[in-house]
């Protein structure tokens, strides 16, 4: 059976891949920064096929070599994950105003 592997599984178009892809029968790796945050990842693991054939995994963007064990050995990637990077502005209200 293949087996892919999908970045960001916690994001939206990344948690619809993971979902066909188990509902057709493939085994699925994905990476999320925190996979023990049950907040952010726990929906992953009530998709039907979930609990036999998804792996969640940890990696970074920022880290490199992070996605090397995640990537290593599949048939394929669907990158999904995007750093997101948001400055610090106190005064973000006024500054959105201005636009």
């Amino acid at each position: 059976m293949p087996e892919y592997c999908v970045t960001g599984g916690a994001g939206f178009i990344a948690s619809y891949l993971i979902k066909a892809l188990l509902e057709n029968g493939c085994l699925v790796r994905t990476t999320v920064r925190n996979p023990d945050d049950a907040e952010k990842v726990g929906f992953l693991w009530s998709m039907s096929g979930a609990k036999d054939r998804l792996k969640v995994m940890k990696a970074d963007l920022l880290v490199e070599g992070s996605f090397d064990m995640a990537v290593d050995g599949v048939d394929g990637v669907f990158h999904t994950a995007a750093p997101v990077l948001v400055p610090y502005d106190e005064n973000v209200q006024a500054s959105k105003n201005t636009v």
